[in-house]
């Protein structure tokens, strides 16, 4: 989709109003309309021009499970089918990846629109946020039904905790990639390094093994990482089964999200208005 089609998107009704109206609202009720429509502007950018878009949405956390299913073929941790093992930590996983990727990118991808004065980066950053965290809750239940309908053991011992958990990584995500966001800003060519950075973390955050059978002598390093934390406590509040270390902290993942967010915000806040300058 090309800038002059993005700017003709719902953004344009819903919340580029007159200077009459606008005075009329408050600055919550603006920004909520300016969320709001740039939400849909993003769904619309993102997978409107391709007809499978949304299928693929499933289909790139499938493969994942998919392969490392077949490598560990008949595999069983704690009795837990291996599949939904896999799902536990591959989801949280590329939602926070996809958030904090997202967020990085924000302003770069919205440049144009910051032409009208209601639209802030900050707008651009929850709107991408709540975007990708919608997909992402959406492709964990359809995968797990779909896993529960061809027979695999799909247990949910603490839904809430579950979701809280998705909410805290969501949120650290969104602090990371504000960070991120920045840094480019003054060093581009970073983000290619930044994207890479997340393979090595993917294989470093207890997505194919839980935390108990990792070496020993390692593990204490490995724990510094909070999405081990996250996905440890996620698994425990899933299956009756599993084994989570003491080790894991929820306040380690908790006071680093409320770190991650305080720096970006912080960061935000000085530099944004440099942020829309080209």
């Amino acid at each position: 989709m090309d800038e002059r089609s993005a700017l003709r998107t719902p953004l344009n009704r819903s919340c580029i109003s007159t200077d009459t109206n606008v005075s009329m609202r408050t600055s919550w009720q603006i920004q909520k309309s300016v969320v709001f429509a740039l939400f849909l502007r993003e769904l619309k950018t993102r997978f409107g021009a391709y007809k499978f878009g949304y299928v693929w949405l499933v289909l790139e956390p499938m493969a994942h499970v998919i392969v490392m299913s077949l490598i560990f073929r008949g595999r069983a941790l704690f009795g837990i089918d291996f599949p939904v093992f896999m799902v536990t930590g591959i989801v949280p996983f590329l939602m926070f990846k996809k958030v904090a990727r997202q967020v990085m990118v924000g302003v770069d991808a919205n440049r144009a629109l910051f032409a009208y004065r209601q639209i802030k980066p900050m707008d651009t950053f929850i709107a991408r946020t709540l975007l990708d965290a919608f997909i992402a809750f959406a492709v964990a239940a359809l995968i797990l039904i779909g896993m529960a309908w061809v027979g695999l053991d799909v247990p949910f011992r603490d839904p809430f905790a579950v979701i809280a958990l998705m909410g805290i990584l969501v949120l650290m995500g969104l602090g990371l990639g504000m960070i991120f966001c920045i840094f480019t800003h003054y060093l581009p060519e970073a983000k290619t390094l930044l994207r890479i950075a997340f393979m090595p973390l993917y294989f470093l955050s207890g997505i194919f093994f839980p935390a108990s059978i990792m070496p020993q002598e390692y593990l204490h390093l490995l724990l510094w990482n909070p999405l081990i934390h996250v996905i440890e406590l996620m698994r425990g509040a899933f299956f009756d089964r599993y084994h989570v270390l003491e080790e894991i902290s929820l306040l380690y993942v908790v006071m680093t999200t409320l770190v991650l967010l305080f720096f970006g915000l912080a960061w935000y806040r000085n530099k944004r208005q440099e942020l829309l300058a080209i």
